[in-house]
């Protein structure tokens, strides 16, 4: 038997001894998870028995009642479990599992509605090319006390905090546990520049975990917060005046092997370069998949470490992309555009498309600065809107990123969104508040 096909073999996972060892190992409860155009999971919790015949035949579900999966008149979808992708909720005392699925249409094909499968399509065109991307991403987050449906800080830490703080220290632990216990990986954590702001980092891994460990990670960091009474929040700016959240994303491309960001020299590979050039060229056209929100526009605003210049340089946290320079090593680059209210999924389809368009088409970035970005004239910036981000992508090169079906339907939904936000505010009176639209909408979702 050819040594490929063994490997298959041996890869494959039977559902039943799937069911049989989660039931043997105490698990009481299964929750399959799908993923919406927002990159929020929708789910369902059934005990351990009845879980048997979704984790053999899939799970059937009602497309219709998810925004932007399906219409009405054809709305019964199957969803199929990924048992690469399994975790066990170690903060609810390990009885339930998180079970993600792969959303198949009518006729048995992945439905490019879910946007697991937009990933994983990418992800799959590439690998026939022998090529491959690893992802790691620092997640920032506020924990924060809620009163009356408005945010409030919990704690006055600055950036690498080392005083001790008991309001925030206990959840901050805990957190750091169960990212250990959930497989996730050992991590670390820090005060970050405003008050009850913190930074987890996703260890690097393929982008199809990494996305769904954001996933599990913010259901998992809010449900430890609200223990305590308090709120982990991912919208990208709760506070005005402050930093905001952003979910800087580290990326490096492999091929046969190979890192071809990795540099034998002080400066990026001619592959990093092209892969800079193509994501800054498209970087206007998907800030809408990047910065997904309202909210994320009031954090792209100069001198609070956001992006507004689209540059890159060395160590240089003022611009978009940042080259890693630590003892004057390149491997890989920091694209500081994403804050965490990203739909992983269709972002990181986007970024890796933009690299390798980039590569493919050899093309050359601007010069890298050394400068403070904020204070460059004449160079392009960040669309100063929700709408603006949208248009933005409607017209690119950029749309055809993802499949016609999934782009359309995500302008349709940003389109509302930011209609439903300048039926109740001016844009122009509100870009400096954080108004209670936002807070309804983020404080607690995004």
């Amino acid at each position: 038997m050819p040594q490929g096909s063994v490997k298959e073999t041996l890869s494959k996972m039977d559902p039943l001894d799937v069911w049989r060892i989660l039931k043997s190992a105490g698990v009481k409860y299964v929750k399959p998870i799908l993923i919406d155009i927002h990159g929020r999971p929708r789910a369902e919790l059934m005990p351990i028995d009845a879980a048997k015949d979704i984790l053999t035949d899939g799970m059937p579900f009602d497309g219709s009642s998810i925004q932007a999966y399906a219409t009405v008149n054809k709305s019964d979808f199957v969803a199929l479990p990924d048992f690469r992708s399994m975790f066990i909720e170690s903060w609810n005392s390990s009885k339930i599992v998180d079970v993600f699925l792969s959303v198949l249409d009518d006729s048995g094909k992945p439905n490019v509605l879910d946007p697991r499968n937009v990933l994983m399509q990418t992800l799959e065109e590439l690998a026939a090319e022998d090529t491959y991307v690893k992802m790691g991403v620092e997640v920032e987050f506020f924990i924060i006390k809620e009163n009356g449906g408005k945010p409030e800080l919990a704690d006055d830490g600055l950036y690498f905090e080392g005083r001790n703080n008991s309001m925030l220290l206990n959840p901050i632990s805990k957190i750091l546990e169960n990212l250990e216990a959930l497989g996730i990986g050992w991590s670390k954590v820090h005060h970050e520049v405003a008050p009850s702001q913190y930074e987890i980092n996703i260890p690097v891994n393929d982008p199809l975990k990494i996305a769904d460990m954001i996933v599990v990670y913010k259901l998992m960091a809010r449900d430890v917060a609200s223990e305590f009474n308090l709120v982990s929040t991912f919208m990208p700016k709760p506070f005005w005046g402050i930093n905001g959240s952003g979910a800087h994303t580290h990326i490096s491309i492999w091929r046969d092997g190979v890192n071809l960001f990795q540099s034998n020299t002080e400066e990026v590979t001619e592959q990093c370069r092209y892969a800079i050039g193509g994501i800054l060229k498209f970087a206007k056209a998907i800030s809408v998949l990047v910065a997904p929100t309202v909210n994320s526009y009031k954090r792209l605003v100069p001198h609070h470490e956001a992006p507004t210049r689209i540059v890159w340089g060395y160590a240089n946290r003022s611009a978009m992309i940042r080259i890693p320079y630590y003892n004057r090593r390149v491997n890989r680059i920091e694209y500081r555009h994403p804050d965490p209210s990203m739909n992983p999924y269709l972002a990181f389809t986007a970024m890796i498309k933009a690299a390798i368009y980039g590569i493919k088409n050899k093309i050359e970035p601007p010069a890298p600065i050394t400068d403070i970005a904020y204070d460059l004239k004449g160079v392009a910036e960040t669309p100063v809107n929700l709408g603006e981000a949208v248009e933005e992508f409607a017209k690119s090169e950029a749309f055809s990123f993802l499949p016609s079906e999934t782009a359309k339907a995500y302008v349709n939904v940003k389109n509302q969104e930011w209609s439903e936000y300048l039926s109740v505010y001016n844009w122009k009176e509100t870009w400096n508040v954080i108004t209670p639209w936002e807070y309804e909408r983020y404080l607690k979702a995004a």
